[in-house]
Formats: C-alpha cells, sequence, structure tokens
C-alpha cells in the first residue's frame, strides 16, 4: 500500500488551506519545518490578502514538530491580520505558540471558528 506521503512527493507535512464561509483555514499536516515553513509563509500571504479584514484560522491539530522560524511566520502574520482590522486564530496549537503576540489561540477548530462567527459584525 502507498502512504500518502509517497503519492504526494515523498513529504509526510502539508499545508493546505479551505475555506468555511468567508474564514480562511489552513491545516497544518506533519512537521512544520524547512520547505514547509514557506509553504506556511506562502498560504497566509494568500489568505491575508484574500479579504480587506482577514480571518484566518490555523489548524495544528495534526502538526508535528513545528520550526521557530514557522512560529515567527505567525507572529508576523498575526500582527498584520490585527492592523488589518482581522484577526488569526491558532487551534490546537503547540504551547509554543501560546505567547506570541498578535497571535489568538483556542482549543479546537469548532472553537475557533464558532468565535469568528460570533465576532462578525
Amino acid at each position: 500500500m502507498t502512504s500518502d506521503s509517497a503519492r504526494e512527493g515523498g513529504t509526510s507535512a502539508r499545508v493546505r488551506p479551505w475555506m468555511c464561509g468567508t474564514v480562511v483555514v489552513i491545516d497544518l499536516v506533519g512537521p512544520i519545518i524547512g520547505p514547509e515553513v514557506l509553504a506556511l509563509r506562502r498560504s497566509l500571504t494568500t489568505a491575508l490578502a484574500r479579504r480587506s479584514v482577514p480571518l484566518v484560522v490555523l489548524n495544528a491539530r495534526r502538526a508535528g514538530e513545528i520550526d521557530p522560524e514557522a512560529l515567527l511566520v505567525v507572529a508576523a502574520a498575526g500582527r498584520h491580520t490585527r492592523e488589518a482590522g482581522g484577526r488569526l486564530i491558532v487551534a490546537d496549537g503547540p504551547d509554543a505558540a501560546r505567547p506570541l503576540d498578535d497571535v489568538e489561540t483556542r482549543a479546537t477548530l469548532e472553537e475557533a471558528l464558532a468565535e469568528l462567527a460570533r465576532a462578525k459584525p
């Protein structure tokens, strides 16, 4: 049997964006190190450019190791999001994500989406 990672080019890590209404959700699957940090940066850049008031959730439930550089990318995206009047929430993230400035955290993806739904103007 061929694993998903073998079919997708041999890496077990993925950064997968998808839409949930007006919210961009970015699923982090596997370790976010090396080239996956660049993929995360690209996905966040696209998500932030998609709307004038960006609403973004990073779903880290299935993430493995997260490179410290990736946390810096998330912190910068959080600042940009807040300056644009939007919100960036890390759902089910590592403890390392909790002290990042301008980045909110929630225990689950469902909680993050519910929070953004309640906060809509």
